[in-house]
C-alpha cells in the first residue's frame, strides 16, 4: 500500500497509463494530472469512512452565524481536511 506520497503524470501518460494509475489510487497513492506541467486534476482514493452529523444546535448555529464553532467544526473533520483554512471555503 502506497503511503500518502504524490506523484505527478502528465496527460498524455495517464492515457495509455490510466488502469494502473486508478489502481495505484485506490491503494492510497495521490496522483496530480497534468497538461503542459500546470496542474489539472487529481486521482485520490475514495473516503470510504462515514463522517459524523452535525447535532441540530450545531445546525442551527451554523446557519445563523454562518460560521462553526470549535466542537461543530472537530465532529465532522477528518485528518487532512482544509476547507476554511486555505481561504477558499
Amino acid at each position: 500500500m502506497y503511503t500518502g506520497r504524490m506523484v505527478s503524470v502528465s496527460l498524455s501518460e495517464a492515457r495509455s497509463e490510466f488502469f494502473d494509475l486508478v489502481e495505484r489510487a485506490a491503494s492510497g497513492e495521490k496522483i496530480m494530472l497534468l497538461s503542459r506541467g500546470n496542474p489539472r486534476a487529481m486521482l485520490v482514493p475514495v473516503d470510504t469512512e462515514t463522517r459524523p452529523l452535525l447535532t441540530a444546535a450545531q445546525a442551527v448555529d451554523i446557519f445563523q452565524h454562518r460560521q462553526m464553532d470549535a466542537a461543530a467544526w472537530q465532529s465532522i473533520r477528518f485528518p487532512g481536511d482544509t476547507i476554511g483554512e486555505d481561504g477558499l471555503g
